[in-house]
């Protein structure tokens, strides 16, 4: 299954479907429980590259960004957890872990709920 693209608004189907494919059962299970009232959308990996050294990061990036749009304020371990996962899934893709790392203090620094950005922790469950 190709994820959709940069930008493109994601149904809920599509959502369940990626989160079975990629194992990602608990989250599924917290966005149907409460959904985020917010539509999902990707901007990849926001404010940084999509790819390094010919490899795309758009896939780690994009499950990245939907466990922040699920996200509730306050969860701190969740967060964390979200950003180790990114990490892992980027020195996977790139062999290496200097730009997965770069990129985990990247998230951890700006991607805190404090800031109310468009990327942030709990981007969906945004009033």
């Amino acid at each position: 299954m190709k994820l959709p693209e940069k930008g493109k608004e994601v149904p809920f189907v599509e959502i369940k479907e990626i989160c079975e494919l990629y194992g990602l059962h608990g989250l599924w299970a917290r966005i149907e429980k409460d959904p985020p009232r917010k539509p999902f959308r990707s901007d990849g990996c926001s404010m940084w590259f999509d790819s390094w050294g010919g490899k795309s990061l758009y896939s780690a990036c994009f499950l990245h960004d939907l466990k922040y749009w699920a996200g509730y304020p306050g969860e701190d371990v969740e967060r964390l957890i979200a950003d180790a996962e990114l990490m892992i899934d980027v020195a996977r893709i790139t062999g290496e872990t200097g730009m997965a790392e770069t990129m985990f203090f990247g998230v951890r620094i700006g991607g805190h709920e404090i800031f109310k950005q468009s990327f942030s922790w709990g981007f969906g469950r945004e009033s």
